[in-house]
């Protein structure tokens, strides 16, 4: 499990980087044959990890309604982020970071409503759903690499 919590932790790190050294607009921006932007992928993966991992273990996600309601699997842009939304989901991708290895550590996660994913991934423990958590930041670290080149 430390290994997970060491990739988790540089998958934030790269994530802030780009938060952190783009423009509000390129953040903002969908380039053409797009349907999303950076700053989407960016705050998806956070609610993603805090769906799954939370959620589907019973326990209310650290991050606002609003996030998830925007942010969910399904969603796209609806509306330009603002700096100080960029600014909260940055501050939130670390904070949320370490609650849940304090929430780890105190074995939060005992229950959990198997789930299987779009990629077919059966998930039916936190110990299936960390592994996925990276491999889902791997999709749309991916995608935030390709639409930083055209923004």
């Amino acid at each position: 499990m430390e290994e997970n919590w060491t990739i988790l932790a540089h998958n934030r790190a790269i994530y802030s980087r780009f938060l952190n050294h783009f423009t509000l607009e390129q953040l903002n921006t969908v380039p053409k044959g797009f349907n999303n932007n950076i700053i989407w992928n960016v705050a998806h993966a956070l609610v993603t990890q805090q769906l799954i991992m939370y959620g589907l273990s019973g326990v209310t996600p650290l991050v606002p309604q609003e996030w998830i309601d925007a942010y969910k699997k399904g969603t796209k842009p609806e509306r330009d982020v603002s700096q100080e939304q960029v600014d909260q989901i940055d501050k939130a991708l670390f904070s949320s970071l370490n609650q849940l290895k304090e929430d780890l550590g105190f074995n939060l996660f005992k229950k959990f409503q198997p789930y299987a994913t779009s990629s077919k991934m059966e998930l039916d423990s936190i110990d299936t759903a960390f592994p996925f958590i990276l491999f889902h930041d791997g999709i749309h670290i991916g995608s935030v690499l390709a639409l930083a080149k055209l923004v």
